[in-house]
C-alpha cells in the first residue's frame, strides 16, 4: 500500500472520528490518523483494488450523522475524564481523582451508546466525590441523571436520577436501559 500524502492527511484531519472493532468484536475508537489515511486511500481505489485488501486489526465502519455526533459527545467526556486522572491522587479531604478502572467503566458504559449511533448530551459535571467515586452529571430542567461509578473496585456502578421530588437508582447498564435511561433524561417519559 502507498504512503499517505500530506494532502490526503489534512483531509482525514477534517473527518470525524472513527468507530471500528477488534477482530475479537470489541468496539474501539481510532485517534490514529495514519490509520485513518490508509482506510480512505483503500475506499478512494477501485472496488476490485480495494476488496482484495482487508485491514488486519481493525474494521472500519462508515459513519452516519447521528454516530458523528454521539462520537462527539463520547470525545468532549472522555476529555474530562482524562484531566480528572491528571489530578493529584489525594488533597486533605480525601482522594481526588478517580481511579483509571472507575474511568473504564464510565467509558465502557457510555461507549456503547455510541456503537448504537446514540448520542447522549454533554454532561454538565465531570468530578468525584468526597470518596474518590466518580460522578458524572446530566441535567435538563427538572430531570438529573448521574452515573455514578464508586472508587472501591467492587461496588458496582449506578445511575442515580431524580425529577422533582421523586428519586431512584438503576443499576442495570446494559445498552437498553442506559438508552432508556437517557431517552427519559431528553423526554422525561419513563
Amino acid at each position: 500500500m502507498s504512503e499517505p500524502t500530506a494532502a490526503t492527511v489534512r483531509v482525514i484531519d477534517t473527518l470525524p472520528p472513527y468507530v471500528g472493532e477488534t477482530m475479537q468484536g470489541q468496539g474501539v475508537l481510532g485517534k490514529d490518523t495514519y490509520f485513518l489515511a490508509r482506510v480512505l486511500l483503500r475506499h478512494l481505489r477501485s472496488p476490485s483494488e480495494a476488496q482484495q485488501e482487508r485491514p488486519a486489526l481493525e474494521t472500519v465502519h462508515m459513519l452516519a450523522p447521528e454516530t458523528s455526533e454521539a462520537l462527539a459527545s463520547f470525545s468532549r467526556l472522555k476529555s474530562a475524564l482524562e484531566q480528572l486522572l491528571d489530578l493529584p491522587e489525594s488533597d486533605e479531604f480525601g482522594p481526588s481523582r478517580p481511579t483509571l478502572p472507575s474511568t473504564e467503566v464510565a467509558e465502557r458504559t457510555l461507549f456503547q451508546l455510541v456503537q448504537g449511533g446514540f448520542s447522549f448530551p454533554e454532561a454538565v459535571d465531570v468530578g468525584t466525590d468526597h470518596d474518590g467515586g466518580l460522578r458524572i452529571v446530566w441535567e435538563n430542567g427538572p430531570r438529573f441523571l448521574e452515573l455514578v461509578v464508586p472508587h472501591e473496585r467492587d461496588a458496582a456502578a449506578y445511575f442515580y436520577y431524580s425529577s422533582g421530588d421523586q428519586y431512584n437508582l438503576q443499576r442495570n447498564l446494559g445498552l437498553d436501559a442506559v438508552r432508556h435511561r437517557f431517552n427519559w433524561l431528553d423526554t422525561g417519559i419513563g
